[in-house]
């Protein structure tokens, strides 16, 4: 039976998936690695790192007992969006990437509004520019990095500079695209206009396909270096929150996502390219031809707790931190957490936005600790879902993914903190799920993702169901969530400065 290989290059690991085109799994295999920080506000990786650790994870995918190479029709990709990859005219990085939670461009972003203001700019891309976008971080290299920026010959998005390792094709895709803020999601091309005004070469800018395109065939070097037959297909791939959404079933307006991974989101579908007038939220042209998705951002999701868990309480296993958050009533013992380790984007757009614990007290141990966490990031991510629901965009449905929806403890607070019921997928890799199912379509394997989701994605029979009590607590505390983050915006700008000063 034809078989279909899904990788899902991560912020925090990278990820294959080989299934049948039935849906059953033939293997799954992971490598992590970490974001480097050279410097307070900056994150950066190797992507000759992500090559080496996902050449090694598909070596082990394809290792599996009764494997066949052969008969693998086609792969395809989901990617961490909005980073910045330079490459020189040999195809080789000419620094580490830029990703997308890197702060660094901030003052270049303040200067292009003040040029241009942030309407004409938003008109042109129907989004803001935040740090960490790919436009926002040539901008800063060409400004600080002359000397890298005369040598790029082409930029490429993360999981495509995968893609090219192992096709040898430059291309990327409508929704990787619109992450970079430099991609005009109504025409579906690289915004003329954005470029022209930033003095940025559209020649640095790599072809835009459809997700679904066939880019090519493995290349003979990347078969030696990873077992992959020379006849399987390319296809092109896309941003990793499209890609989730499909590993979720979610091909149709009404239904939206809440994902908890290193980052956390709350996406939802469109027929058409519509954009909060605030640009509060992002506009993404969806891997489905025709589709759009709306998506709002919080950047410390599952990291603010791995921070807290494991680097402060040098806990080892979710399984104790979901007992002990258990424990615990809703509202934290009067706890407030703020997850803005890194900056927040939705719905501040702050790169100068910190973490902080409000409500303190003697009478607060780890368990108060871990589900103010918790809470903290399911009221960040409750603002992208009012600002979406404002939009127009009714929602039917909560779908929750990424290592946060295997906590049932974490389940049950965003139930309660959105007051709606949320499921989960029973596929626990909803990315790599996306990304074969493009395989799949692409190659012609399925007519469309809506016929391969619904043969293919399955839900969990548990429904997570607000309480009526904990709802009502929450809407106090989502109060003072936001009064936290309003009564000390000043001070986090201070203390950025103070930070930026050292």
């Amino acid at each position: 039976m034809t078989s279909l290989l899904g990788i899902d290059l991560g912020t925090s690991s990278v990820r294959a998936m080989l299934m049948r085109s039935d849906g059953t799994r033939l293997g799954l295999a992971g490598r992590g690695y970490d974001v480097d920080i050279p410097a307070p506000g900056r994150a950066e990786q190797q992507p000759e790192m992500w090559v080496a650790r996902a050449e090694e994870a598909i070596r082990e995918v394809l290792g599996a007992p009764g494997v066949d190479a052969g008969d693998i029709a086609a792969l395809s990709f989901s990617g961490q969006m909005h980073g910045l990859v330079c490459v020189d005219k040999t195809g080789m990085p000419l620094r580490p990437a830029i990703i997308w939670q890197d702060q660094r461009s901030k003052g270049c972003i303040e200067s292009i509004y003040a040029r241009f203001g942030r309407d004409r700019v938003g008109g042109w891309v129907q989004n803001s520019i935040a740090a960490g976008f790919l436009v926002a971080s040539l901008v800063w290299l060409k400004e600080n990095e002359p000397d890298v920026y005369s040598r790029i010959d082409m930029v490429m998005l993360p999981k495509d500079y995968l893609k090219y390792r192992l096709s040898g094709v430059v291309a990327t895709d409508y929704s990787d695209a619109a992450g970079s803020a430099a991609f005009d999601n109504a025409a579906l091309s690289w915004s003329g206009e954005l470029l022209s005004a930033l003095d940025l070469d559209p020649r640095l800018f790599p072809p835009c396909l459809p997700a679904t395109e066939r880019v090519g065939t493995v290349t003979p070097e990347a078969s030696a270096r990873t077992g992959l037959s020379t006849r399987t297909v390319v296809v092109n791939g896309g941003a990793d929150q499209c890609m989730q959404g499909v590993g979720n079933g979610i091909v149709r307006s009404g239904v939206f996502s809440s994902n908890i991974g290193t980052g956390g989101q709350v996406s939802a579908i469109a027929d058409k390219p519509l954009y909060d007038p605030a640009f509060q939220t992002n506009t993404i042209a969806h891997v489905i031809p025709g589709r759009w998705t709306l998506m709002g951002a919080t950047l410390s999701a599952g990291a603010a707790m791995k921070w807290l868990s494991q680097r402060i309480l040098a806990m080892d296993g979710f399984g104790e931190v979901d007992a002990l958050a258990g424990a615990v009533p809703a509202g934290s013992g009067g706890l407030v957490f703020l997850p803005y380790l890194v900056g927040e984007r939705t719905p501040h757009l702050d790169p100068d936005a910190r973490g902080m614990f409000c409500g303190l007290t003697l009478g607060h141990g780890r368990a108060n600790l871990l589900r103010s966490v918790m809470e903290g990031v399911a009221f960040a991510l409750r603002d992208s879902l009012e600002i979406i629901l404002q939009m127009g965009i009714p929602c039917s449905r909560m779908i929750a993914s990424g290592g946060g929806a295997n906590s049932p403890v974490w389940l049950q607070i965003q139930a309660d903190i959105f007051n709606r019921e949320v499921v989960r997928s029973l596929n626990d890799e909803q990315a790599c799920l996306g990304a074969a199912i493009t395989a799949g379509v692409g190659a012609a394997v399925y007519p469309g993702f809506p016929e391969a989701c619904d043969a293919l994605v399955r839900f969990d029979p548990r429904t997570y169901v607000p309480s009526k009590d904990a709802a009502a607590r929450y809407a106090e505390f989502y109060a003072v969530f936001h009064d936290c983050y309003r009564d000390n915006k000043e001070t986090f700008a201070r203390l950025a400065i103070l930070e930026d000063a050292n």
